[in-house]
């Protein structure tokens, strides 16, 4: 913002003398200037009052005149006063239209609603107010990228008051529990700050477009569906429809009669060490709330092995389908099996060859490719591999962020269906939540598994120069069935007829036909190769023929 040329008043004379105030002091003058209100032509005294005119420069008293009639001297406000100090103009319609016929004028009455005014009134003042955010003197539209309040500084400058362990150590949560200094850093992992900081999408959530602006606070119980609803309509409203919600709303009630016993007043392990859990909050019991990680496999409980098998070991189901090459299959399960050994030798086990998997696959020379020499080499995905990866959403059961109070790399587990389900048993043992999710996660492997081995079987006989475009489109809309599945697991239910399962019928069926133009596309390369081979041996037993004829031409001669 290019500064803006100040009219010379009573306080500019006064405060930019270089022999009364230190360089700091008069810094306040250069704040101010570029500052949003030194762009509609407001100075020092319509906040602070006094008497302007430039000739009173030298006249302390009668420039800061509190009985100025025109505009009595108000000076600085102290803490409790900060909210009235800016809402004597910006609540004030008839002023603020006359800048902006926009323009909210009811940030303060928010302001008073919220955690910070709400304890402010209550003679806590180590509280955000105004200034806080929008910072003193020097303060920035909203739409400036260097203002504390433009979205991607948005998570910053609420974090540099609840990231300081030491200033949050007096507060607590309406439950008494210490407020957690920990919301900026897991937010930096999530997917909202990915999209924000990443991808440049400034719509991208951050703080106070879950938590409010001036009316801050958090989202009730029943509030939480239609905050992230805001974005994520579609989810919730399929969630709310869904018979998880309808638990969801039963057990709270449950749970208010269990008291500190939690869950454990009705149910055995693992349950029963949910002894923190007092309401269900929707979204947040899967998601979580600052740390929201982009949703992947992992999140299941009821996963393969290893993430390899969603690609590359289709469920049992799919066994009478087309198969890929012997060698094709012998191929992988070598890497797989020798994969698997070093994991095991490092001393992963369970989960952890998982996630190690995850990682490891990456790097896999069959799903990278190289280019450059020497100190120039790169590595990137193959664009087949990286979008059944992306595309099919697999990942890790857990993020990391750097812990604000000790500085440490922190593991954070994601919440998985057996947090809450019992999932150790055998699958027809389990109760309904824990058998919904395996089916779902079945149903959805299933799909991903055959799109995979089609879109493999399409890409040898495309490397050998068969045309495969036709087939490649029924991929795509496979993979576009896998991505509604993804958001129809909100649903809970693989009932016949429910929308997941026709969602995933109709995937299995483009994903089917996508295989069987690819065996056909194999059989025209095995063709074409047979007929190259007989055309070889054809030309070869014709110029063995003719050398023969010219020899005996030769002899005759």
């Amino acid at each position: 913002m290019a500064q803006t040329e100040a009219t010379t008043t009573s306080c500019i004379a006064c405060h930019g003398d270089g022999d009364l105030f230190e360089p700091e002091q008069i810094e306040i003058l250069t704040d101010m200037q570029e500052g949003v209100h030194a762009e509609v032509d407001l100075s020092c005294h319509d906040c602070h009052g006094g008497n302007p005119d430039p000739a009173l420069s030298e006249d302390m008293d009668e420039a800061m005149n509190p009985d100025y009639t025109d505009n009595p001297y108000r000076g600085a406000p102290e803490i409790p006063e900060i909210p009235s100090f800016c809402g004597r103009c910006h609540s004030d319609p008839s002023y603020m239209k006359r800048f902006n016929p926009g323009a909210r004028v009811d940030q303060e009455q928010e302001y008073w609603t919220s955690q910070h005014g709400l304890a402010l009134s209550e003679g806590v003042f180590d509280v955000a107010t105004c200034v806080s955010c929008h910072g003193v003197h020097g303060i920035l539209a909203a739409d400036d990228p260097e203002s504390w309040v433009y979205p991607p500084r948005v998570a910053e400058t609420c974090g540099s008051c609840h990231a300081d362990s030491e200033r949050m150590a007096d507060h607590v949560l309406p439950n008494g529990d210490p407020i957690p200094v920990d919301q900026y850093a897991r937010w930096q992992q999530s997917v909202h700050a990915a999209a924000m900081y990443n991808q440049e999408d400034l719509t991208a959530p951050t703080c106070n477009d879950c938590h409010g602006n001036h009316g801050a606070t958090p989202p009730g119980l029943d509030s939480v569906t239609f905050v992230c609803g805001q974005c994520h309509g579609r989810e919730a409203s399929i969630f709310r429809d869904s018979p998880k919600h309808t638990g969801f709303r039963a057990h709270n009630e449950y749970l208010v009669d269990a008291g500190d016993e939690s869950c454990a007043a009705c149910h055995e392990s693992p349950q029963a060490e949910l002894t923190t859990v007092h309401t269900f909050t929707e979204c947040t019991v899967c998601h979580g709330n600052h740390g929201v990680i982009r949703p992947t496999v992992a999140m299941f409980a009821a996963l393969p092995e290893t993430p390899c098998a969603f690609c590359h070991e289709a469920p049992a189901s799919t066994d009478d389908q087309i198969t890929e090459p012997v060698k094709t299959q012998r191929h992988y399960q070598e890497v797989r099996d020798n994969l698997l050994t070093d994991a095991r030798a490092a001393g992963l086990d369970s989960v952890e060859i998982f996630d190690w998997l995850v990682d490891t696959t990456l790097e896999l020379p069959s799903h990278t490719l190289t280019s450059g020499v020497d100190d120039q080499v790169s590595v990137q995905r193959r664009p087949e591999f990286d979008r059944l990866f992306t595309k099919f959403r697999i990942g890790k059961t857990y993020y990391t962020y750097d812990d604000p109070v000790t500085g440490a790399e922190t593991q954070a587990s994601v919440i998985r269906c057996n947090k809450c389900h019992d999932t150790t048993t055998v699958l027809e043992e389990q109760p309904p939540g824990a058998q919904s999710g395996a089916e779902l996660v079945e149903r959805m492997r299933e799909v991903t598994a055959l799109s995979a081995r089609a879109e493999r079987i399409l890409l040898a006989a495309r490397r050998d120069g068969v045309e495969t475009r036709d087939a490649l489109l029924d991929i795509d809309q496979a993979v576009d069935a896998q991505i509604s599945l993804e958001v129809l697991v909100h649903t809970f239910s693989t009932a016949e007829g429910s929308p997941f399962m026709e969602q995933y019928q109709e995937g299995l069926e483009h994903a089917n036909r996508a295989l069987f133009k690819g065996q056909d596309a194999l059989d025209e390369l095995e063709f074409r190769r047979r007929g190259l081979a007989i055309s070889l041996i054809l030309i070869i037993g014709l110029l063995v023929a003719l050398g023969l004829k010219i020899r005996q031409i030769s002899n005759r001669a």
